[in-house]
């Protein structure tokens, strides 16, 4: 059997890319701030520009757009991992890194709102 054939898929919610304008920032020191490139109703990967430094077990994150009013505080999440991508930007010093965030237990309006997210600001 090929190794393509013994890969397991261990996400529980399909990911979908989002829209050009979308972003997150981590709380509470706005430390990573970056446009998502991925979002399901478990979690989220975003890159941002910035220096390693520990990953935290917990954190808030917040999602916003560019180009709407659409903006959803305070979602609990995990650090599943943050790695370093390369300089993308020229002239940076800083590398361009991916942090990828599972959601923990959110509250209603935070679902119910991050079902919409995924309904309209989502490429399907």
């Amino acid at each position: 059997m090929s190794k393509k054939n013994d890969f397991q898929e261990r996400r529980k919610h399909k990911r979908f890319k989002a829209k050009r304008g979308a972003f997150a920032v981590s709380l509470p020191n706005f430390d990573k701030l970056g446009q998502i490139k991925n979002i399901s109703e478990g979690g989220l990967a975003f890159q941002y520009m910035g220096d390693a430094e520990e990953a935290k077990d917990s954190v808030e994150v917040e999602i916003f757009l560019t180009f709407d009013d659409f903006f959803l505080r305070k979602l609990p999440a995990k650090t599943v991992s943050d790695f370093e991508i390369g300089t993308q930007v020229l002239f940076s010093s800083l590398p361009t890194r991916q942090v990828n965030l599972q959601f923990g237990e959110l509250q209603h309006h935070q679902k119910t709102l991050l079902h919409y997210f995924l309904q309209q600001y989502t490429q399907r």
